[in-house]
């Protein structure tokens, strides 16, 4: 083989993996049809999901705590009556 057929070579197998490589990089000149998503829905909207469930999971917190302080003065109003009776 001479050196120019080991060049060529070369070449052809640097070559090969360029696209592999080439088409996580670069977004625009991306040829796969993958249509271009925003930043918005990419960190805003799964924000906004993490919000709505912490303010439900804060929401059903407060309700358990105000309904067991309801129930501890039935329970405390009751246990003062019989204890005056």
């Amino acid at each position: 083989m001479d050196e120019s057929h080991l060049a060529q070579l070369a070449r052809r197998a640097a070559a090969i993996p360029l696209p592999l490589w080439a088409r996580g990089d670069d977004d625009s000149s991306s040829s796969s049809g993958e249509k271009p998503v925003s930043n918005f829905l990419k960190s805003g909207v799964p924000g906004i999901i993490v919000g709505v469930i912490f303010v439900a999971a804060v929401g059903v917190c407060c309700y358990f705590l105000y309904r067991n302080k309801k129930r501890d003065a039935k329970e405390e109003a009751s246990v003062r009556e019989w204890n005056e009776a």
